[in-house]
């Protein structure tokens, strides 16, 4: 048999060692493969335009965006057919969550009464830009009601007193909605939330005297009693409800009261 070439078993011998390198760096040396993870993800329902209070939802106004959680938040939805028809009790912003405490229960009629809290009354007064915090009561806004009486007894002392406390604005001359960005306007009648007796004492109120809002602070629910204040007071001087009344003596009557054979009379 004849014997190839030196240089051919050399040339053989570079091929299987390229070859050895090659299959060393490819398996020894390869990183490994980092396993995909899918992303786990949920469908939530936001608004696509400006909502009003009071309003029933339709389809238009509604879509479905992805929540990149597993877990969408608590109270949100994950499909516009449980919307249609619900009524807001707030109003929504365009990509706005739509939430269940965001709603009125299910069942509510669209209007001004979907806003009303149980056994409560909506009732709408006159004010000026002076009585009605010139114009910055908003819907959701808090305020007290004061009242200046100066009729009566009360025509040359008059005396200014709070009579109701943390009622809640449901409109603003019938406006039921305050979106971002409005300014504050001068506003001719305010509805508040009363109950039947608030209602029927600020109906008197406002027939027969000066009634005034005072705007509360977002959050602030605590009540204080006061006493009211007069002219006399308001100046520094004696005030008429501070008199002290003098006692009124009452008539006193004498019986006679006869012990034995003896008579002698007894006052009470």
């Amino acid at each position: 048999m004849r014997q190839l070439p030196g240089w051919i078993w050399l040339l053989v011998a570079f091929i299987c060692a390229s070859l050895a390198t090659y299959v060393f760096f490819v398996l020894v040396k390869r990183e490994p493969a980092v396993p995909v993870v899918k992303e786990k993800t949920s469908l939530v329902v936001v608004a696509t335009t400006q909502v009003d209070p009071a309003s029933s939802l339709n389809a238009a106004q509604l879509k479905t965006e992805v929540w990149h959680q597993e877990n969408p938040p608590q109270g949100s939805f994950g499909n516009i057919q449980e919307l249609l028809g619900r009524v807001t009790a707030t109003s929504l912003s365009p990509g706005e969550l739509v939430t269940e405490n965001k709603l009125t229960p299910r069942g509510t009629i669209p209007g001004l009464s979907a806003l009303l809290s149980p056994d409560q009354r909506a009732m709408t007064v006159k004010v000026d830009e002076v009585s009605g915090v010139a114009g910055f009561p908003v819907i959701g806004d808090r305020v007290d009601v004061m009242v200046t009486v100066d009729k009566g007894e009360y025509d040359k002392d008059p005396i200014s007193k709070i009579l109701f406390q943390n009622l809640k604005v449901l409109g603003a001359d019938q406006r039921m909605e305050s979106r971002p960005g409005d300014k504050p306007l001068i506003v001719r009648t305010v509805t508040l939330e009363v109950s039947p007796e608030e209602g029927e004492r600020l109906a008197l109120a406002a027939q027969e005297q000066h009634i005034s809002l005072v705007l509360r602070g977002r959050g602030d629910q605590k009540l204080v009693r006061t006493t009211g204040v007069d002219t006399a007071t308001l100046l520094g001087l004696p005030s008429k409800a501070n008199k002290t009344v003098p006692p009124v003596a009452l008539p006193r009557r004498t019986v006679d009261v006869i012990r034995g054979l003896q008579r002698s009379p007894v006052e009470f």
